[in-house]
């Protein structure tokens, strides 16, 4: 007597199988949103525990004077400007430097240990540094955000071309393929993925360190303002400042970065 098993099914058929209400309540978009709703209702409760952290109520008056000013529009252009520089100087220099140390070993051996020092040094430091050597301006912001956020992006890159298939490294060494033409033609193509990765990685960081070099040495932008109602001692001012920041970057990376990252890793995707 024999006996027929029945296949196992995986994990997207047996989602498949759940009633249309339950895979909504437990899809992304959904603990997403249970997630705002439950920081809602802390917020809430903090502020009736302290009175010195204002409630939703008073943050969204003062957002709409804010508005109602121009501060909001005129000091994040600013903030933009100078992040723009900033991470786009760290994307260009990052990936160059992470090519090199993934197929050079001298550079890895030179490039390593300053890259990992780099690392470790938090963006408060190059915010402090950078006002001491370039005073109040553009420069100190655009150079925090680019120390800040270069390591993140070199490291990336360098772990994507680490991580190429040595067959083919064998096989371009083997036919002379000019070094020109492997990067552009193989390694680019290949770490793209990782590229995305620490592009928002950089986004992330590089925010942090604009904000913080605003915030000890901004001559305007988002930080200077936010330190402007944190002096003041008018703390719905500065939480409303908060408030933009974590949405400038919410925004930036769900709605920008997070579709260019599942397009970048559709090659993946799809072999799944």
């Amino acid at each position: 007597m024999t006996t027929t098993l029945a296949p196992r099914k995986s994990s997207e058929q047996a989602a498949a199988a759940r009633p249309t209400w339950q895979r909504r309540l437990t899809s992304d978009p959904a603990a997403r949103i249970t997630f705002y709703v439950c920081a809602f209702v802390f917020w809430l409760v903090l502020a009736g525990l302290f009175e010195r952290i204002p409630g939703p109520s008073s943050v969204i008056e003062m957002l709409i004077e804010e508005f109602r000013r121009g501060e909001v529009f005129s000091n994040f252009a600013d903030t933009f400007y100078r992040f723009g520089v900033g991470v786009a100087l760290s994307i260009v220099v990052g990936t160059f430097l992470g090519v090199a140390i993934g197929l050079s070993p001298m550079a890895r051996a030179f490039l390593e240990s300053p890259v990992i020092v780099a690392l470790s040094i938090p963006a408060i430091m190059w915010a402090f540094l950078t006002v001491m050597w370039f005073g109040f301006g553009n420069t100190s912001p655009i150079v925090t955000t680019f120390l800040t956020a270069v390591p993140f992006m070199v490291i990336n890159v360098a772990q994507g071309v680490l991580g190429l298939s040595r067959d083919l490294r064998d096989m371009s060494d083997s036919y002379r393929v000019p070094r020109s033409r492997r990067v552009r033609d193989m390694v680019l193509p290949a770490v793209m993925g990782y590229v995305m990765a620490g592009i928002r990685f950089v986004v992330i960081m590089g925010w942090n360190g604009v904000l913080l070099a605003e915030w000890f040495g901004g001559s305007g932008g988002a930080g200077y303002r936010a330190r402007f109602w944190y002096d003041a001692n008018q703390f719905a001012g500065f939480a409303a400042w908060v408030v933009l920041f974590v949405g400038v970057i919410i925004i930036l990376d769900q709605l920008i970065f997070e579709r260019l990252s599942r397009r970048a890793f559709r090659w993946r995707d799809a072999a799944h």
